[in-house]
């Protein structure tokens, strides 16, 4: 008998601790949320093959779904879009919500296309978020286009096969719908403390200026030389009015010996107010630098025609049929002498190059130097010049 009582002593320990690892939130999910797989830093990437024969390419909002899902509860999520109505990030945040996450969400409601598409969005998460979550609608008020063109996620903590990391911030060019998915699009995840505030901090300031007042917008840029991160946060504007030269101008002119120098390329949108940065491409291929470009068919006509003169000398230019293949992605790689030093360069994240891009929207665009991904996009960027273009 003193065996049995023993014995059921011990069973009881363990199947309450079992219990407790298996705790469920109220939709059913673990209560500290799953394990993602993250080697920090990485880069994703829409298949292109998909992508040019026309079909969704899931991986980009796959990978956020299952950060979203590796949330821990307590843990903080910070998001600012401008066209959501993907189904499966809106009930991966549903399920974030019901285990103790705390949501802080900034949708944009600025121009037609999103008073059109993010109110259902809007009014589901209102639907399911708790005390001390938010949904933060952004109208953007510099001028009648002016938007919040942001695409990023923070995560303050993650659950991940190596352990919990904190601070992971996911910046990408995808817009959270299916058909940004049948686009050429980028999404960098890394984990960096002062980054992750630096982004917070942009989150914050736009979101005292949400229904207005984004002309008063204070431009700020976040600069790390030890590890190699700079993050432009637009509009580019102080004390209500604009600020300061073109930053991608500003990265090009720091290529200190363009005769040695790679630039390439992506690019979404490209109009002729910004045709100072073909011109300066055009002025370093004739400094003797290798100068690849992949657009698509969109971009304005003054800007292709010098890009089409860039070709006549050397450059690399490859112009997509939009009707085919889609580019959305909008990054900026370089190799050469940077400020003197040999360097590689990643700039990338929602910034097109157009006027509003520089001027009007809530914008960010993420420069990384010497980073272990340069190779992933160069690797990306030559599959992409072998996708057919236009004579």
């Amino acid at each position: 008998m003193k065996f049995f009582s023993y014995t059921a002593l011990i069973l009881f320990f363990l199947l309450g601790g079992c219990k407790k690892n298996t705790e469920k939130a109220d939709d059913g999910s673990p209560i500290n949320g799953s394990t993602v797989n993250l080697a920090l830093p990485c880069v994703y990437f829409t298949d292109l093959a998909k992508v040019s024969a026309s079909q969704a390419s899931p991986v980009i909002m796959d990978k956020l779904i299952s950060m979203i899902d590796a949330t821990p509860s307590n843990a903080a999520i910070y998001l600012s879009i401008f066209g959501f109505d993907h189904s499966g990030v809106i009930s991966a945040l549903k399920k974030a919500s019901e285990r103790g996450v705390t949501l802080h969400i900034m949708i944009d409601m600025s121009v037609e296309d999103t008073k059109a598409q993010n109110p259902p969005t809007i009014r589901t998460i209102n639907g399911f978020i708790k005390t001390g979550s938010e949904v933060v609608v952004v109208t953007n008020d510099v001028n009648t286009s002016s938007i919040n063109h942001n695409k990023f996620v923070l995560f303050s903590e993650l659950n991940t096969d190596k352990g919990k990391v904190p601070n992971v911030v996911f910046q990408t060019s995808h817009n959270f719908t299916v058909d940004d998915s049948k686009k050429i699009q980028d999404a960098v995840t890394m984990s960096h403390e002062g980054l992750y505030n630096a982004y917070v901090t942009y989150w914050n300031d736009i979101k005292a200026k949400a229904s207005s007042g984004m002309k008063d917008f204070y431009y700020k840029e976040y600069t790390n030389d030890s590890d190699g991160i700079t993050a432009f946060f637009f509009p580019k504007r102080r004390n209500g009015t604009s600020y300061g030269d073109d930053t991608v101008i500003e990265i090009l002119n720091n290529i200190t010996e363009p005769s040695t120098a790679t630039i390439r390329v992506g690019m979404s949108d490209w109009v002729v107010s910004r045709i100072n940065v073909a011109n300066k491409l055009s002025d370093l291929v004739t400094a003797g630098a290798r100068v690849e470009v992949v657009v698509k068919d969109k971009i304005d006509a003054e800007v292709q025609a010098v890009l089409r003169d860039m070709q006549s000398r050397g450059a690399f230019i490859k112009i997509y049929n939009i009707s085919r293949t889609n580019i959305h992605s909008k990054f900026l790689l370089i190799e050469g002498k940077y400020k003197g030093q040999q360097s590689t360069i990643v700039a990338t994240g929602s910034h097109n190059y157009t006027t509003n891009a520089l001027r009007n929207n809530n914008e960010t665009l993420l420069m990384l130097r010497n980073s272990s991904l340069y190779a992933n996009y160069v690797s990306y960027y030559n599959e992409m010049k072998k996708l057919p273009g236009i004579n």
